[in-house]
């Protein structure tokens, strides 16, 4: 929802700075690999020590070259590549599954009751993406849900920022919000694709 309510501005917002990016002749496939490579970098450097807070900041800012591999993509005169396509969305993928494992490693010293329920989340994030891949290798357009990544992510990054702030529950509030929140939305996609097919 929010990834589509805020896909307008946001491009008119960037879009002098991707101008600046073609001209120093970056590709979109180096900002999706800077992105992913070094979001996950953070997330499992950070987050299995317990630096949630700073961790935080690390993750947000690497997450934030997706905003711009995508633009840049599609500004530049190559266009969107199918192989672009795969990059962004195979580092994307690398990037939530380090930034729940980080936390898992975490919790998982201390026996935490949060370990089964992390896990409970990442399958169902995945299975969120999943479902949408599944059905576009069908010809089946699968977007929407309640919550897509950028919401998943907004979700996970405040839990864990306000973790690192020592603030009582907020981790355990945000993990179960995000199992929630896939759940309907793997419920969602999979209604869309059965109407499609019928």
């Amino acid at each position: 929802m929010l990834q589509r309510s805020l896909r307008d501005p946001v491009a008119k917002l960037i879009a002098p700075l991707v101008k600046i990016l073609i001209k120093l002749r970056i590709s979109a496939n180096l900002i999706s690999t800077i992105g992913g490579v070094g979001s996950a970098a953070s997330a499992l450097y950070f987050f299995p020590k317990g630096e949630f807070f700073i961790g935080v900041f690390w993750v947000a800012g690497f997450v934030i070259f997706d905003l711009f591999d995508g633009a840049v993509a599609r500004a530049s005169y190559k266009g969107v590549s199918k192989w672009g396509a795969v990059l962004d969305s195979t580092l994307d993928r690398l990037s939530d599954a380090a930034i729940f494992a980080g936390a898992m490693l975490f919790f998982i010293k201390s026996n935490d009751r949060l370990v089964p329920l992390i896990i409970v989340a990442a399958v169902a994030a995945f299975m969120v993406s999943y479902i949408k891949a599944r059905a576009e290798s069908l010809k089946i357009v699968c977007d929407g849900g309640i919550a897509e990544r950028s919401e998943r992510l907004i979700i996970a990054l405040a839990a864990y920022g306000l973790h690192g702030l020592e603030v009582e529950y907020a981790m355990a509030i945000g993990i179960w919000v995000l199992v929630l929140l896939s759940v309907i939305t793997m419920a969602q996609r999979m209604l869309i694709v059965y109407k499609a097919v019928k």
